[in-house]
């Protein structure tokens, strides 16, 4: 599995492979180690906390969603359909904001995946992440109570300079991608392109109750912790994997 989390610092260099790598990976990095014991072993060994959760196909998404960090989200999502191409995936997302065509390309590969896929509001997500966070399986689309999110069309990712002609087919280039993620939340959420096309016109917030009742996502997650048996993992938000 790719050993770079998503959600960590673009500048951060590959762990070293094997448990021991690991955790001296994330003693470097100042991120946490957990204790992991491996299947049919009798030892447990420390492993980086995100290594912890994509075991059990399990992923936060915590920063921008920029070329990168799409590109890790991509790696890790192909992983887990070459693991158990019907096993379950969670994704939570807590995202400032985040780039079009590298979450259309996230987008494009969700769409490819056999198994559920729950996407979970942890607390904000913006433009593209809210996006995304519509894109998992209806009925598996949830958010946290105090969750927000922020619907806007996207501007063009870099500046850019040029020549008229040049300018206007980025320009152009841009509405279509803008005009194409449109269309994907008349599919998400049941509203009508002109629905979808005036809302997106300015900045819309949506409480995590009014992202329901929009259509975004199925259920407010209200924690429920319940008692588990021990072959069972639980993220501690009312979901069990």
């Amino acid at each position: 599995m790719s050993s770079k989390a998503v959600g960590h610092s673009r500048h951060q260099a590959a762990p070293p492979a094997g448990g021991e790598g690991l955790a001296k990976a994330s003693r470097y990095s100042g991120r946490t180690s957990v204790p992991y014991q491996p299947p049919g072993s009798d030892s447990h060994m420390f492993v980086d906390i995100y290594q912890r959760l994509y075991r059990d196909r399990i992923m936060l998404v915590g920063n921008f969603l920029d070329e990168e960090q799409a590109n890790s989200l991509i790696a890790v999502l192909l992983y887990l359909r070459f693991e158990d191409p019907k096993k379950p995936i969670s994704i939570y997302f807590n995202v400032p904001g985040a780039l079009m065509k590298p979450c259309l390309a996230v987008y494009d590969t969700l769409q490819t995946l056999e198994c559920p896929v729950t996407t979970v509001n942890l607390g904000l997500a913006t433009g593209m992440g809210a996006f995304l966070c519509g894109a998992g399986t209806k009925g598996c689309r949830y958010a946290l109570p105090n969750a927000r999110f922020l619907m806007q069309r996207t501007g063009l990712d870099d500046p850019f300079q040029g020549q008229a002609s040049d300018i206007g087919l980025v320009v152009r280039e841009n509405l279509r991608d803008n005009d194409r993620m449109e269309k994907a939340l008349v599919k998400m959420t049941g509203n009508s392109i002109d629905v979808i096309h005036q809302d997106m016109k300015r900045d819309f917030y949506l409480s995590a109750h009014e992202a329901v009742q929009y259509g975004l996502i199925d259920k407010v997650l209200i924690p429920q912790p319940k008692n588990l048996g021990r072959d069972k993992f639980s993220t501690g938000l009312g979901l069990t994997v």
